[in-house]
């Protein structure tokens, strides 16, 4: 069972959620001398990396140390405002000390079978398992039940035997660059990040409701041999029965 907890504003959500990030790093690193985490885009995160990034909290965590992937990632040039490593770069990248050999990005300037296929395998050169262990997953959830950029009916939802891939995403009628369920569900902790009230019917459906993951994919999260948090403001978490609450 995953473990939701409930923050009573957007405020408490971003302390919450930096603070964990934080705290993870260190523990990670305390442990195994580095930290490993494939970041969400969109606009639930980059409050989040800007905190990071922000001089009370940098000097909290070892960026020499930390390694940086991407979970996702739209099909456009670096520099794209579409681009969510541009996002990443501006709200934390530029403020913190990490070496550039530690950023791990996407290849999304390439054709988009080739980008999937050529951060595959800087993932499988980096990590040596059968699939990639992360010491945290960051996730969001779109309104219509999708995470990272596995969409609703999309042919990546079936996907077994890859790490990352190219996604079409049918009713956006666009490319995608996303890792797999597998590749997700093998991190020692994920945490989907939602806010807002537009969320609230959806987290409703997904956290009680029949296991549909082919309209509702974020139900294909569930960690083999790791923790699943759901971070929630209290708009998101409005039509949830108390008893789900942590």
């Amino acid at each position: 069972m995953p473990e939701i907890t409930v923050f009573p504003d957007k405020e408490a959500f971003y302390d919450a959620a930096v603070d964990l990030f934080i705290n993870q790093a260190q523990e990670s690193i305390e442990k195994q001398d580095r930290f490993t985490a494939a970041l969400s885009g969109g606009g639930t995160p980059e409050p989040v990396y800007a905190a990071l990034g922000a001089e009370q909290n940098r000097e909290r965590v070892n960026w020499l140390k930390v390694h940086l992937f991407w979970g996702d990632e739209r099909h456009v040039p670096p520099t794209d405002p579409d681009s969510n490593y541009r996002m990443v770069k501006e709200a934390l990248l530029d403020k913190v000390p990490i070496p550039d050999e530690n950023v791990h990005r996407v290849p999304a300037e390439m054709d988009v079978r080739l980008a999937a296929f050529s951060y595959e395998e800087e993932l499988r050169g980096f990590f040596k398992g059968e699939w990639p262990r992360f010491n945290l997953v960051l996730l969001g959830m779109g309104v219509d039940g999708h995470t990272a950029s596995l969409f609703p009916h999309s042919a990546g939802l079936n996907e077994e035997n890859r790490w990352f891939i190219a996604n079409y995403a049918p009713e956006r009628e666009t490319w995608r660059l996303t890792l797999t369920k597998n590749a997700i569900n093998a991190a020692k902790l994920v945490v989907v990040l939602v806010h807002g009230d537009s969320k609230a019917q959806m987290i409703n459906d997904v956290l009680t409701g029949p296991n549909l993951p082919q309209e509702k994919p974020i139900q294909l999260i569930s960690p083999e041999d790791g923790k699943l948090v759901w971070l929630l403001d209290s708009e998101a978490a409005s039509l949830l029965p108390s008893k789900l609450i942590s």
